[in-house]
């Protein structure tokens, strides 16, 4: 189990990643930057929640009838998921200032 420390540095580093990625494409296809990142932030979203070997997808499969093992998380909050939904939040928040 990872500790918090470990859990922020990488949600730094996939949230600056994304960045990154956000900016290059924006420069060299010449759009905003603020724009390119909500589109990489929604991808971004997409991939980290598509999983399908969690406990909680069995449950769903199995209309509810599936039970748990002693101690299994029914869900998990990776650092993309956090790091997605933080740039996808701050680049609606600027678009709307700006």
């Amino acid at each position: 189990m990872r500790n918090i420390r470990q859990y922020m540095i990488y949600t730094s580093i996939f949230f600056l990643s994304l960045l990154l990625i956000s900016s290059l494409i924006g420069w060299y296809l010449g759009y905003r930057i603020v724009n390119v990142a909500f589109i990489i932030g929604a991808i971004a979203l997409l991939i980290s929640t598509s999983g399908l070997s969690t406990e909680a997808h069995l449950a769903m499969k199995t209309l509810g009838s599936h039970v748990p093992k002693e101690g299994s998380k029914l869900l998990t909050f990776n650092p993309l998921l956090l790091s997605s939904l933080l740039l996808l939040v701050i680049s609606f928040l600027y678009a709307l200032i700006t």
